[in-house]
Formats: structure tokens, C-alpha cells, sequence
């Protein structure tokens, strides 16, 4: 089967994408990337993600926000930091990493399952739903090694933390429609 190629076109590139990025993460820059590919042969899933660390970080370098923002790379991986570790030009990938994620949230770039959990969160106090079955189970095995109770987190301080980080707007925007979908 032949391979079609991307036709990007130079309008698509953000060209100052490379120093805000960078101006963000200071000494361990992006631009000292050399494309040597260490980072993304350390990756732990690197078989389950369309764009390689080191791919990344040259669409960052090309300015192609929105092929970054819409990979699943940013949000499979798993923060173990070897990319970070065994960089020889010292690129924090993970710190990286971690600022295009906040971008694409903030961009309505949210996957369907980051969603899920902080409604989730809203809703319960829990990221995983405490109650039912669950719950019985939970509390059976707390009790069966005397760990105390499990306190059922306050539901306005956390509305509060999802509202004044703007959180609660993103999501407010994304289930209006204005979201794109991240592939996975």
C-alpha cells in the first residue's frame, strides 16, 4: 500500500512556535535538539504513539502547532522521563511535554477520557466513581487492615479549583461543540 503524503502548507506554520516554547523551559531548550533520536528510542510507548518524542520536538522546532496539538503523542505518554534522562543536548522532552499539554487543553484539544474523569471528579470527588459495588469493596478491604475511612472529598472546594483555573470554562466550551477531537 503506498504511503500518501502530508501537504502542509506555510500559512499552517507558526513560526515563533519554536522560542515560545522554548522561552518557557529556559536552559534546556528545544532548539539544542539535534534529531539524534535517543529520546525516542527510550520511549516506553513509543509503538502506541503517531508522532515520536523526536518528532515532536522537530514540529515544535517547524512550527506545525496544530499536528502537535492533535496527536495522541502528548497525551500517551507516560512522563517516565527517559527521554529526558538520556538527551545528550539536555532537552527536557518531559517539561516540554507537559506545557503542550496545558496548550491543547486550553486550545479545546481535550481527549474524550480527560473529560470523562474531571466530570467525574466534579461529580463524585473521585477521579474513579467511589460508590456501588466499588465502594463496598473498598471499604471491606480498608477495613480488613484498619485503615481508616476514606472521607468523601469536598464537591465546592473542588468546583471552586476547576473554576478558577479555567477549567471549568474549558469544558463548559467543549461540551457546546467548540472542542476538537484528539486522535487516539
Amino acid at each position: 500500500m503506498e504511503k500518501t503524503q502530508e501537504i502542509i502548507k506555510s500559512t499552517d506554520l507558526i513560526s515563533d512556535l519554536r522560542y515560545q516554547i522554548s522561552n518557557q523551559i529556559g536552559a534546556k531548550s528545544l532548539l539544542a535538539c539535534i534529531q539524534c533520536g535517543v529520546c525516542s528510542s527510550s520511549c516506553t510507548v513509543s509503538e502506541y504513539i503517531d508522532l515520536q518524542p523526536h518528532r515532536v520536538v522537530a514540529c515544535l522546532l517547524l512550527g506545525l502547532k496544530d499536528k502537535i496539538l492533535n496527536s495522541n503523542a502528548i497525551w500517551y505518554c507516560s512522563l517516565c522521563h527517559r527521554c529526558t534522562e538520556r538527551c545528550p543536548k539536555n532537552v527536557d522532552y518531559s517539561f516540554i511535554l507537559a506545557l503542550l499539554r496545558n496548550m491543547a487543553v486550553k486550545e479545546g484539544h481535550i481527549p474524550p477520557e480527560y473529560e470523562i474523569t474531571i466530570n467525574s471528579l466534579l461529580e463524585h470527588g473521585f477521579t474513579v466513581p467511589y460508590a456501588g459495588m466499588l465502594k463496598k469493596s473498598i471499604d471491606r478491604n480498608r477495613e480488613k487492615f484498619n485503615l481508616p475511612e476514606i472521607v468523601t472529598p469536598n464537591l465546592e472546594e473542588i468546583e471552586f479549583i476547576v473554576k478558577e483555573t479555567g477549567l471549568k470554562k474549558i469544558l463548559e466550551d467543549a461540551k457546546k461543540g467548540k472542542k476538537k477531537e484528539v486522535k487516539t
